[in-house]
């Protein structure tokens, strides 16, 4: 069987590449630890007292306008 090796650690392949003995524990351990730590883009909501991009939260007010403004789809009668 041909294993990609872009996907060899593939998250969602990784427990049938271990059963399989194409790679070892060992192996997707030593893999982990060269990734890069991307914690800084981490979201957090209570992190922050703005929104996103600096903007205030939105109030009450502003998301019941916007619920409002949206009509729901009607369905259609089946023949």
């Amino acid at each position: 069987m041909h294993i990609d090796e872009d996907k060899k650690f593939d998250r969602r392949n990784i427990q049938r590449n271990i059963k399989d003995g194409i790679i070892t524990q060992k192996d997707y351990e030593i893999y982990l630890s060269k990734l890069l730590d991307s914690s800084d883009k981490l979201f957090n909501p209570e992190g922050s007292l703005t929104g996103q991009e600096g903007m205030p939260p939105r109030t009450g007010d502003e998301t019941q306008i916007r619920k409002r403004g949206v009509k729901k789809k009607t369905k259609g009668k089946g023949k």
